[in-house]
């Protein structure tokens, strides 16, 4: 018996040990490169528009936080107040947007407000009001990129808030309206603080995800030179010689940033059983609805989702771009070229081992920490609280600052992977192993004990009463963590654009070689094959988990 546990013990060891190398080590690596090198500081301090860079930093996270959360929030509030019979339908749309990747997004919006070719800033013109040749909106500006990432990420707050509204049912806001308290008063008073968990998570997240935005400042920023601190470490990072200490200077604050916001989010949340409300049978029976509820659903969705594709999609279609629609010139040359091209084949198969591999790995590494975390896995509790650490960190550290992490590590011996599907699939593993892990625990502390029990003692070994017992009740967990992250893989572009060379290009770094050296319809094409590549995973990863994952993401 004792050394069966032993074994056990070593087992789980074996695991903290796979997930510190996959993450703490690159990191270690990046940091110590720093400490051996006394002039990095000095060069960092030196570099032009520094202060600038961190200034546009926070105003990008801070305006990202005040577009995204209340508009989330909202989103999540109105879709439970949809007509029963339209309810699963609408609680599904907006998280539609996660299936167009931010980049091929961005592409679609620049077709819409590019100060010259826009097409509503050329009707806008054409109204007579505006008499200048350009705008009279410019996209690359603080403004739009603020927008345009909070629209972006109101799907990530709506799936969080939304999951926290189904959960905890309506029986203590009827309770107030039944004491004589209004809408706005029980929103307020019982809603927004039983809500306070999932506001201060998703508050969190979306911070951090501004804080290391790559997207839309590139894209946006860099026509008019709007630097952030993560497009300057890429700009130090595509300069050879990299200077590596210096980028892990550069990366020091959002680091701190990152600590400081996940110590803020536990000391925020504290006890989270003090947030419980238990539903009745009736889940949200009773809730007040309308029709009217539909149209800011109608109205993200359309902004999210339909005017930047349709934008991709009539650009793809033209010889060249110019902001006139002539239906009359459409053509599929654009696809014709693009699809016969080697270096797009070769980008897309690429993008589709890279996240098959990464889900393969991910999600049964994910599985097995969530094991540990649930506590009833027979796990030290040294192990889990190792499990629990370094999962926290991977989430606390801005993608770009591991980007150049993984850059550093596998670039050099004993690991020579740069220029290789290896490298981009070991750098996407070691970012998404902490969200594989969060859908696979919920699904676990849902499912009581007695399960495993009884088939152990019916003879059952531990991998037999997984197989058996466990996966199956997990099921739906499983499904929303591939679904997860497969759009967290998709989506990835700073990372993309710092792990793969010219000779091995993903998805997103193939569109930004095309935004810099191609035509408007060829980076169309490139985004529009993006979104075909996310789709088809995640309706791979849903058929996994059942039709709710998406839902339950």
């Amino acid at each position: 018996m004792a050394s069966r546990k032993n074994r056990r013990g070593i087992a789980w060891w074996a695991l903290v040990l796979l997930m510190a190398v996959l993450i703490l080590w690159p990191l270690v690596n990046l940091e110590a490169k720093m400490a051996t090198d006394t002039g990095a500081f000095r060069r960092a301090l030196d570099y032009p528009g520094l202060g600038s860079a961190l200034v546009n930093t926070l105003v990008l996270a801070v305006g990202t936080v005040v577009v995204a959360v209340p508009s989330g929030t909202a989103l999540a509030w109105v879709a439970q107040r949809t007509p029963p019979r339209m309810r699963g339908v609408v609680a599904f749309l907006p998280m539609v947007p996660l299936m167009l990747p931010p980049v091929a997004k961005v592409a679609g919006w620049t077709y819409l407000l590019s100060p010259r070719t826009g097409v509503i800033n050329r009707l806008l013109r054409e109204t007579g009001l505006f008499s200048a040749d350009t705008g009279p909106i410019d996209i690359y500006s603080m403004t739009w990129m603020i927008a345009i990432s909070g629209i972006t990420l109101t799907s990530f707050v709506y799936l969080f808030v939304s999951a926290s509204l189904r959960q905890r049912g309506v029986e203590l806001e009827l309770a107030a309206s039944a004491f004589g308290a209004n809408g706005w008063q029980t929103f307020r008073r019982v809603t927004l603080p039983l809500l306070r968990p999932a506001l201060t998570y998703s508050t969190g997240i979306v911070f951090l995800l501004a804080l290391g935005q790559f997207t839309t400042p590139l894209l946006l920023g860099g026509p008019r030179n709007i630097e952030v601190i993560s497009t300057v470490m890429y700009r130090v990072a595509s300069a050879p010689p990299v200077d590596y200490a210096m980028g892990a200077v550069l990366a020091v604050p959002l680091l701190l940033f990152g600590v400081l916001v996940v110590a803020g989010q536990r000391w925020a949340i504290g006890d989270e059983r003090r947030f419980v409300a238990m539903s009745g049978p009736g889940g949200r029976v009773g809730t007040r609805s309308s029709w009217w509820a539909l149209i800011p659903v109608a109205l993200y969705l359309g902004v999210a989702v339909v005017l930047p594709l349709a934008a991709l999609i009539v650009v793809s279609l033209v010889p060249y771009w110019s902001g006139r629609i002539d239906v009359a010139s459409f053509t599929f040359a654009n696809w014709d070229r693009a699809l016969s091209n080697p270096t797009t084949q070769e980008a897309i198969a690429t993008t589709g081992w890279a996240v098959l591999f990464t889900v393969v790995i991910v999600v049964p590494v994910g599985y097995l920490c969530a094991l540990a975390l649930v506590g009833r896995s027979g796990a030290p509790r040294l192990a889990r609280r190792g499990v629990d650490l370094l999962s926290s960190v991977s989430l606390s550290m801005p993608a770009v600052l591991l980007g150049f992490a993984f850059l550093l590590t596998y670039t050099e011996p004993p690991f020579r992977l740069y220029g290789t599907t290896a490298m981009v699939v070991v750098a996407y593993v070691s970012l998404m192993v902490p969200h594989a892990i969060r859908p696979q625990l919920s699904a676990m502390m849902t499912v009581g004990p007695e399960y495993a029990e009884a088939a152990r003692v019916g003879g059952a070994g531990p991998l037999a009463t997984a197989w058996r017992v466990g996966l199956p009740l997990t099921r739906t967990g499983i499904g929303v963590a591939a679904s997860l992250v497969v759009i967290m893989v998709v989506h990835e572009f700073a990372v993309s654009l710092m792990v793969t060379s010219p000779g091995r290009r993903v998805m997103g770094a193939l569109l930004y070689d095309a935004t810099n050296f191609g035509t408007a319809p060829q980076i169309a094409v490139v985004a529009l094959l993006m979104v075909v590549v996310s789709s088809i995973g995640i309706v791979a990863a849903v058929l996994i988990g059942g039709t709710r994952s998406l839902e339950r993401t």
